[in-house]
């Protein structure tokens, strides 16, 4: 038995299925159901029932699950009395490229001074899970209202504190081909006359629920005529060349508008309507290099 299968136990039972699961730890999903029937042959019981959606803990892997989480989580204050004589910083986010190039200055900025830096771009629900399992200090996310109430009543029950930050609003941003691009504002009217470019997480963005029937009405308006991707460049592109818009975060947007030939407009009545911040465990203080970068982020928003 290692603390490597008795992490992989505890995820696919919060999880619900070894494919979530490999998933959220980056691995494969036979590697994990191989690592847990290999732990199962060990204990000589049975912890998990495979079902075919998913899988569902049984009363002896209940009890297994418990000490299994206790484990990891003493496991991970070993691991921070070893790194309390190392500067390192363990930070996520959900908050996209533009807060990962928050990062990666910070690291610039300390790099001289020796600092260890481990982040990764995550969900939201991702966060509050390696927050559990003491895999990070902080995670950072924004979310609309609506949305928000729903995460602090799953930061509630895991146990964990959300600290705001600032709220912001989302943008649209257009290019010269697009028929809005001299506007000074516009309203939620003038998105349903649009087609769109959007990034690939655009359907779980909060800043999309803010419009009625959030992304699959912009869908349906336009008859299908919209184009997600993964790639900033592609999504750029379009946005420089043809009459697509996008909308994306004012703090963290999808698109960078330095060239000047893509404007971000306002949203009419969309004003601190998205709020920003970040997670953490309710019971004890950041460590001191989390707390520097709180800081940082506080100032370069």
């Amino acid at each position: 038995m290692d603390l490597k299968q008795l992490q992989y136990f505890v995820v696919s039972v919060e999880s619900g299925s070894f494919k979530k699961a490999a998933e959220m730890l980056y691995t494969t999903q036979p590697h994990i159901s191989k690592s847990i029937k290999a732990l199962e042959t060990e204990l000589d019981v049975q912890i998990l029932e495979r079902k075919a959606r998913g899988v569902e803990v049984t009363e002896a892997g209940k009890k297994i699950y418990e000490y299994a989480c206790n484990m990891l989580v003493d496991a991970a204050k070993i691991h921070a009395v070893e790194e309390e004589e190392e500067r390192v910083l363990h930070v996520a986010s959900a908050a996209g490229d533009r807060f990962a190039a928050l990062v990666g200055s910070y690291c610039e900025m300390r790099l001289e001074e020796g600092l260890k830096v481990w982040y990764q771009d995550s969900t939201v629900e991702e966060l509050f899970q390696a927050l559990h399992h003491h895999t990070i200090d902080a995670g950072f996310f924004y979310a609309d209202q609506r949305r928000m109430t729903s995460y602090l009543q799953m930061i509630e029950r895991k146990h964990l504190k959300f600290i705001a930050i600032c709220q912001t609003e989302p943008f649209l941003y257009v290019g010269p081909k697009n028929p809005l691009y001299h506007a000074k504002i516009v309203t939620e009217r003038d998105l349903r006359t649009l087609q769109y470019v959007q990034s690939q997480n655009a359907y779980v963005m909060p800043e999309m629920h803010l419009m009625e029937g959030g992304m699959d009405s912009l869908y349906y308006q336009n008859q299908g005529q919209i184009v997600v991707t993964n790639n900033r460049s592609l999504l750029t592109h379009m946005l420089r060349t043809t009459a697509l818009a996008n909308v994306s975060s004012g703090l963290f947007p999808d698109i960078l508008t330095g060239q000047g030939d893509i404007h971000a407009i306002p949203i009419q009545g969309m004003k601190d309507s998205i709020t920003f911040g970040y997670v953490k465990r309710l019971r004890g203080d950041l460590p001191e290099e989390a707390v520097k970068f709180v800081e940082y982020v506080k100032k370069h928003l």
